[in-house]
């Protein structure tokens, strides 16, 4: 009986590799791209479970190549990458040891706003016009949640960090490759989509990809390699992002540079430099280089591309909903009906015909969940951009120049999201989740080393709980 019951995992496991080989070889011949995301599926979670914070650097990259991966619709690649990232985090946290399970997260209170966040966008669909678009969004905004604890419990030290952020440099330097390979569409004068498939959003990414492959290059003190690759990284990020033509996008890596140059500190003077350097290639390119009609869209914002009236709908969505909003997911099905009101409106095909998201981040959250889930979603933003802050100024003051830089970075980094998101929408884009969640690990590994330092010194130093 012992040694039949010791075969039984042993044949328990053999049954599911042979049950998953003949599931693989049926979906080859049915649906091969089926089949190829499945294996690669499968793939993920076992690197996963055997290492979480590979499974959040794999993720880190595939968040950038939405339109790359196999898959479409309601079960897309980016949203079953989200859901086995998050089951792979339930089963370790409820296999492993005591001391991981602990390690929930440093933050409690913020949880309470998580939870409240994602179970507003839940609760929408009862008031929403069409409850399956909420119910859609909030399976969406669920694994984006979830990425606080994931990345919390998968960066534990300084190295997996910076894993981490070196796996979303790695992510916006294949997006932006793939757009510099694949032709953008004749019909949109030729703008550069990336792998994230829309301009506008990949310039967003490629100006937080800019920020922290500027400082993983400056951070990589006696490692050339690492550094030359940073430096390429950039450089292609900052191309890309030329190539968009996209309004935000520049609006955006002006933002980042101001911030740059405001966090600066003893570095102010070098950073202003380099801030301008940055400017005058920017004009320099669509002075010289650029097509006529990129000059032409970039010089001349009022080309018509409907956001304005779209917006003017959206507020109108607003002041008719302020307290719950439309619902989530409901602003494309809802416009139509805030669209006969006073004001003029120049695209209202835009809002009829093919109905249009917000084009920004801020009006679709509160056109859709009204200021209660607006006031939730800017709390989220701005504890992760307290965090980052917080973790550069413990870090500055322990002269911890790596994690310095990292985090000025990801502050840097983040308000640039910020900044690009007013003229697109992208309140679960992975790209900013994840950043979101890396800020109070940060902010964990800031202080823990702080903590190390002052008992390994056995005398008075910094009080890390003020900073």
């Amino acid at each position: 009986m012992t040694a039949r019951a010791e075969l039984l995992p042993t044949r328990i496991f053999a049954a599911a590799l042979l049950s998953m080989a003949l599931l693989v070889g049926a979906l080859a011949g049915l649906k091969p791209p089926l089949a190829i995301a499945l294996v690669l599926g499968l793939i993920f979670v076992t690197v996963t479970l055997a290492n979480l914070t590979a499974g959040v650097c794999i993720f880190a990259v595939l968040s950038f190549l939405d339109t790359v991966l196999p898959g479409g619709g309601s079960l897309s690649a980016p949203k079953l990458i989200g859901l086995m990232l998050m089951l792979s985090w339930l089963a370790i946290m409820t296999a492993g040891d005591r001391e991981q399970r602990e390690r929930f997260f440093s933050h409690p209170g913020f949880l309470f706003v998580l939870v409240l966040f994602v179970s507003w966008a839940l609760i929408s669909a009862t008031w929403a016009e069409h409850p399956g678009a909420a119910i859609e969004t909030f399976t969406r905004y669920l694994p984006n949640a979830f990425l606080f604890l994931i990345v919390f419990a998968a960066v534990r030290t300084r190295n997996q960090l910076l894993w981490v952020v070196g796996a979303f440099v790695v992510g916006a330097f294949l997006s932006g490759i793939y757009g510099l390979l694949v032709p953008p569409p004749a019909a949109d004068i030729g703008r550069l989509a990336g792998a994230g498939g829309d301009p506008n959003e990949t310039a967003a990414a490629m100006v937080a990809g800019l920020a922290l492959a500027t400082a993983l290059g400056i951070a990589a003190r006696g490692r050339p390699l690492v550094r030359t690759a940073c430096w390429v990284a950039g450089v292609i990020c900052m191309l890309a992002l030329f190539l968009t033509s996209s309004r935000g996008g520049l609006i955006s890596l002006a933002v980042a540079l101001l911030t740059a140059v405001a966090l600066g500190g003893r570095r102010r003077g070098t950073m202003l430099i380099a801030a301008f350097g940055a400017v005058l290639v920017t004009v320099f390119y669509f002075a010289t280089i650029a097509p006529d009609a990129v000059r032409e869209r970039v010089t001349h914002p009022e080309g018509g591309t409907g956001r304005v009236d779209i917006w003017k709908v959206g507020w109108r969505m607003v002041q008719h909903n302020t307290i719950e909003g439309v619902g989530a997911g409901n602003f494309q099905t809802s416009s139509i009906h805030y669209l006969l009101e006073p004001g003029k409106l120049v695209r209202a095909d835009f809002i009829v015909d093919t109905p249009k998201v917000a084009h920004n981040t801020y009006l679709q959250v509160l056109a859709e969940l009204g200021v209660i889930g607006f006031a939730l979603f800017i709390t989220i933003l701005g504890f992760s951009l307290v965090c980052a802050y917080k973790a550069h100024k413990v870090a500055a003051e322990t002269g911890d120049r790596e994690l310095d830089i990292i985090a000025r970075a990801t502050v840097v980094a983040l308000i640039a999201l910020y900044a690009a998101y007013f003229f697109v929408s992208r309140d679960y884009g992975k790209q900013l989740w994840l950043l979101l969640a890396l800020a109070p690990v940060m902010l964990d590994i800031a202080r823990r080393e702080l903590r190390e330092r002052v008992s390994e010194a056995e005398g008075p130093a910094l009080d890390p709980g003020r900073l």
